[in-house]
């Protein structure tokens, strides 16, 4: 545990400067690093991928957050990730015993899946109210799992899903969405008064409940991966916590989710 709190201690500075301090195209470099990370994370540490296939995976990774802070056209990132695909293809065909069409899926979440919700972060970060939205993801996520262990220990009774994550239960998955709704409903209350903001209360509220389910899923979805793969963590750059995709998991389902309803309603204003 202290080398938990000790770890976040350092990290946890370094991602609020980032995203909320310095210019809006740095959240952009961020995005970029943490989805080349990510793509080796689930590729290499599993054993799903080596070889060129591998680094042509993390180097179009690499790519999705340029793309779409430049905006460069649809039709252009299409034809990429198109191209990328089909020399997967091409090379699955010469390779027929050691690379398969599992490995070829595994590497489309490698490399524009995972990607494009990680380059949501800067694309968050240029809307209106950009800083405040950027918050959103992450208390979503994060309320939901801390509601949900604690709510889950006092009186968790019926298992959620034993063979993929045996501590979690159905009652911490209720107590997760419920306290994720009062934690946005909080928020929206602490920079209405305090930042002199209008937040939308009703979308907040549609925030929390969709958004911490999709979070739930998102944690047993890449859990499911470690399950398969034989694996504990994803990786080690965060002693303690595991790799990025052990710490982004759910903020990476939530992203989509924020983005949606920040352009359905008017957020923050």
């Amino acid at each position: 545990m202290l080398k938990r709190i000790i770890v976040a201690a350092i990290y946890l500075p370094f991602f609020i400067l980032v995203l909320f301090f310095l210019p809006t195209w740095c959240s952009a470099v961020l995005a970029s690093l943490l989805a080349i990370v990510a793509a080796w994370e689930l590729l290499h540490n599993t054993g799903l991928s080596k070889g060129f296939p591998l680094w042509l995976s993390v180097i179009a990774a690499a790519c999705a957050s340029p793309i779409i802070w430049f905006e460069v056209p649809f039709a252009y990132a299409v034809f990429f990730f198109f191209a990328v695909t089909a020399i997967l293809f091409a090379y699955a065909m010469w390779h027929t015993e050691s690379f398969k069409f599992a490995q070829i899926g595994a590497s489309l979440f490698a490399y524009l899946v995972f990607p494009v919700l990680f380059a949501i972060f800067p694309a968050l970060a240029r809307e209106n109210a950009g800083k405040f939205l950027l918050v959103l993801p992450f208390l979503t996520a994060w309320s939901c799992d801390t509601f949900a262990y604690f709510t889950g220990m006092a009186f968790g009774k019926h298992k959620l899903i034993e063979h993929i994550s045996a501590k979690k239960t159905v009652e911490g998955a209720i107590g997760g969405i419920l306290g994720c709704i009062l934690s946005l409903v909080i928020y929206g209350v602490i920079i209405k008064y305090g930042f002199g903001l209008d937040p939308h209360f009703p979308a907040l509220i549609l925030i929390g409940l969709f958004g911490s389910v999709i979070s739930q899923i998102g944690d047993l979805s890449l859990s499911l991966i470690k399950r398969e793969n034989h694996i504990k963590d994803y990786g080690n750059i965060m002693p303690g916590h595991g790799g990025i995709l052990d710490r982004f998991d759910s903020v990476l389902f939530v992203l989509p989710v924020v983005w949606a309803v920040a352009h359905a309603f008017i957020l923050i204003a």
